[in-house]
């Protein structure tokens, strides 16, 4: 997403609203039950670890009761062997969280996005509710999450009709890593405890429905509304505002092709999804008219008027519900942010880039056949896929060089080489048009 300069910094504040947690300020503090703290070290005997290895994953994470009293997850996330998650849970018991609405953290990250895992007997080990902490580097914080906000998953993946979380059947706590970043990773944790009553709960009191009480008290956003989840947005569209979504229906979802709502809702593709829900909303309050908008997601809305209301081709079925935070407009098609698509001369050289990066550590390595073969599949490519960004002396120099290599007068050494130098010339040739 590419962001013109005079947005760099109302859009720093709006991402910062995007990470989706609330830290403690001066308000007055709720009523809660301690989870668990670490001042005792017998405390670790309560926790297991459970890594990607029972998958045949190579990720090493586990924990530790530190001399300050708190626990520390560590480790190195792998992605090797289809691998990618570690965890650390508490062993099954009676919680007793009957009547509490709220689990709140304190912890200390390394800027990594980690989960909070709610489990209950009455789930599989590989299922849990769970949502997004964005944690910041080296600095403590103090994270309230809705038990409204946790979303089901099995193995990962968002089970979007799945029943929703009730307390009293919350049986063990847990932390999740599974940003698909390998590298090593710490997360220290103080202490967690449930809550009665949160800081949204005190605005709907006061102020009516915010955004999202509307949206679920309508019974038609359940698909948007688990996205929304997903993404760690709740608490950004029950932000103070004012507020304009641009709502799609659960009909609307469904008219996207077989598989896309899964596959957005999928952990490794939370940015693209956040960027998806964030070309839906627009910072104010605005009542419908004729105009052209920017999104929070950076690019604009052209809404049409004034025999009937469209935004981007979606009609819009029902125009100005007000929320306290905000305004409603519903849709029957969700909007799709416009494609940055590379021009056919920068698609044509993004192939000679990754064959030469390819191919190089294999000719470096001794391997010139490998390299060779390399080349020659992208010779072929910008020949047949990329014809249009070529001209004339373009596609001859190519097609002269793949006959003088199939003809077996060369050695594989002397075909990379010609292979190479060709590739050189296009790419040249392709920088100059």
């Amino acid at each position: 997403m590419k962001l013109r300069n005079k947005h760099i910094l109302p859009m720093l504040a709006i991402w910062s609203l995007l990470l989706g947690f609330f830290e403690t300020g001066m308000a007055a503090e709720p009523i809660g039950k301690l989870l668990t703290d670490f001042s005792d070290a017998s405390v670790a005997k309560q926790w297991v670890s459970v890594n990607d290895n029972v998958m045949g994953g190579i990720s090493d994470g586990g924990f530790r009761i530190s001399e300050d009293n708190t626990l520390v997850f560590s480790g190195n996330l792998s992605l090797e062997n289809r691998g990618g998650f570690t965890s650390i849970r508490t062993r099954p018991k009676d919680l007793d969280l009957d009547g509490y609405d709220t689990i709140a953290l304190r912890l200390k990250g390394d800027g990594r996005i980690y989960y909070m895992n709610l489990m209950n007997s009455s789930r599989s080990a590989a299922a849990s509710y769970r949502a997004p902490i964005k944690t910041k580097k080296d600095n403590w914080q103090e994270v309230r999450i809705s038990l409204k906000d946790f979303v089901y998953t099995s193995y990962g993946r968002i089970v979007t009709r799945a029943a929703p979380l009730k307390a009293k059947d919350v049986q063990s706590l847990g932390i999740t890593l599974a940003d698909k970043k390998a590298g090593p990773f710490r997360l220290e944790l103080s202490w967690i405890r449930a809550e009665k009553g949160t800081v949204a709960d005190e605005a709907r009191s006061s102020g009516g429905r915010d955004i999202v009480d509307t949206a679920v008290a309508a019974g038609k956003f359940k698909t948007l509304v688990a996205a929304v989840k997903a993404a760690g947005l709740v608490d950004s569209l029950k932000a103070e505002g004012p507020l304009t979504v641009f709502a799609p229906t659960d009909d609307a979802f469904a008219k996207l092709p077989k598989g896309t709502v899964e596959e957005l809702l999928q952990a490794e593709n939370r940015d693209k999804l956040i960027e998806v829900l964030s070309y839906h909303v627009i910072q104010g309050k605005l009542m419908l008219s004729a105009q052209s908008l920017e999104t929070l997601q950076g690019q604009s809305l052209m809404i049409k008027a004034p025999d009937s209301f469209e935004v981007n081709g979606a009609n819009v079925i029902t125009s100005d519900i007000e929320a306290s935070n905000g305004v409603i407009h519903i849709i029957d098609s969700v909007l799709l942010p416009p494609d940055d698509k590379p021009t056919p001369k920068e698609a044509a050289k993004d192939v000679i880039e990754l064959a030469i990066r390819r191919g190089v550590p294999l000719f470096n390595a001794g391997q010139p056949s490998a390299c060779a073969a390399i080349y020659e599949v992208a010779v072929e490519s910008l020949l047949k896929s990329h014809s249009n960004a070529l001209d004339s002396d373009d596609r001859s120099i190519l097609e002269s060089a793949l006959r003088r290599v199939r003809s077996g007068d060369e050695d594989p050494h002397q075909q990379a080489w010609r292979l190479r130098r060709t590739l050189d010339a296009v790419y040249e040739s392709l920088g100059r048009k």
